[in-house]
């Protein structure tokens, strides 16, 4: 094999064609979203802040009674230690314990009493202080709390 040649020169380049004509169109619809994500864990209670002022009975919590009898349930029994905790936390509040009824009857008014007096005595076992607690009607005197007694909260005067 021989010796290669030397390289010629290079040629000119050839004419740019001509450019195509553009015309604007509209943007079609958007696709369909795709499925959501599995949700993320749940982030941590932060700490309850300091309750306001409750400047009128307001209610809180409801106990309901069996037909005939003063006892509290033992499901509701939660519920007092939950109300006394709270009340721990909330120095400045009062609570109203209202088992208003039909009063014609003197046998209702016994009743309610009782159902009062179990609620009042309950929170008290529970830690909550005697001079927090008060009894009598507080809330809506056309409402009668058939089987029921009703704590309210109030902030202390």
């Amino acid at each position: 094999m021989g010796s290669r040649g030397a390289s010629g020169t290079q040629g000119s380049s050839g004419e740019t064609g001509a450019t195509g004509s553009s015309m604007p169109g509209h943007t079609g619809p958007s696709g369909a979203y795709g499925t959501a994500g599995d949700q993320g864990p749940v982030g941590l209670v932060g700490a309850q802040g300091s309750v306001g002022v409750v400047d009128h009975w307001t209610p809180y919590r409801n106990f309901t009674f069996d037909n005939g009898r003063a006892n509290i349930r033992a499901s509701e029994t939660s519920q007092i230690s939950d109300i006394a905790a709270y009340m721990a936390k909330n120095p400045s509040l009062r609570l109203g314990i209202d088992g208003s009824t039909d009063t014609t009857n003197p046998r209702n008014r016994d009743l309610s009493d009782r159902r009062v007096s179990a609620v009042r005595d309950a929170l008290i076992q529970a830690g909550t202080p005697t001079y927090k607690i008060e009894t009598g009607p507080f809330g809506d005197p056309q409402l009668r709390r058939e089987r029921q007694v009703e704590v309210l909260l109030i902030t202390a005067q």
